[in-house]
């Protein structure tokens, strides 16, 4: 009895490397529909194996990377994310930009203009200078008034413990949290007093100068006692497109993107 056991034991072992194997070979390959199959197939075949966390993650980053899929992305993320062996840090990472609607890729550009005269009177150019992966750079650039340079920008983003931070001498604000969802609400603490951030919309359209998005991130960040509130509009790929400054009954334009240019 004791050898029959031992055999099935060894046989689903055997069943599980070629599976997690064929799987492999198949990614490796480029065929990422295929593989996706494989991996799923081993998924539901060995849900107790300990290669689970790799082989959800690896079919998360298929979906995402090869099909562009992120909701189905997300729960083999998911899955990945609460193991507690090597693969949960790069699922939590991944989680965090599929969408990534915060770029961090050295060579990444945005120029913005002022919305109300289109750039004539304000310009700004940024730029990644340098960037560890895609969880964090360095951005710097220059404001214009036509020609002229008037002041340097220097910003550090980091995307890390479900958020991405922004460093700006010396104060760090979390500008989006996970999950990027409409109702989602955090708090910060700035020199001007406590920031509250909420997500106002998930599923947003925005068409600025530099083009037309869709499911973007309305992002609003109001400090607390105060009656006005700035909207900033985060568009899957590319990042920031649009701040706004609301007032009750209002949305005033402030700025928005002319040109994006990915890094990488």
């Amino acid at each position: 009895m004791r050898s029959v056991l031992l055999l099935a034991l060894f046989a689903a072992g055997c069943g599980a490397d070629l599976d997690f194997k064929q799987a492999r070979h198949l990614e490796d390959a480029g065929e990422a529909v295929r593989a996706i199959a494989e991996y799923d197939k081993f998924l539901a075949k060995h849900p107790k194996d300990p290669r689970v966390p790799e082989a959800s993650f690896r079919s998360g980053k298929l979906y995402s990377e090869a099909l562009g899929r992120c909701p189905e992305a997300t729960d083999r993320f998911e899955t990945a994310a609460r193991s507690s062996g090597p693969w949960a840090e790069p699922a939590r990472q991944a989680l965090m930009t599929c969408p990534d609607y915060f770029p961090i890729m050295k060579g990444a550009k945005w120029t913005y203009v002022d919305t109300l005269s289109g750039g004539a009177n304000m310009r700004l150019e940024t730029a990644v200078i340098n960037a560890t992966g895609t969880t964090a750079g360095l951005v710097t650039g220059k404001f214009y008034a036509g020609a002229e340079a008037f002041r340097d920008y220097r910003r550090r983003y980091e995307v890390s413990g479900w958020t991405v931070w922004e460093f700006e001498d010396g104060v760090k604000s979390p500008i989006l949290r996970w999950p990027y969802v409409k109702g989602r609400s955090w708090d910060a603490e700035k020199p001007q007093g406590p920031v509250v951030y909420t997500v106002e919309s998930d599923d947003a359209k925005v068409k600025v100068k530099g083009g037309a998005y869709t499911g973007c991130l309305k992002v609003r960040s109001q400090v607390k006692g105060f009656d006005s509130w700035v909207y900033d509009y985060y568009c899957p790929q590319v990042g920031r497109v649009k701040t706004t400054v609301g007032v009750p009954g209002a949305e005033n334009p402030n700025t928005e993107l002319a040109k994006f240019q990915r890094g990488g």
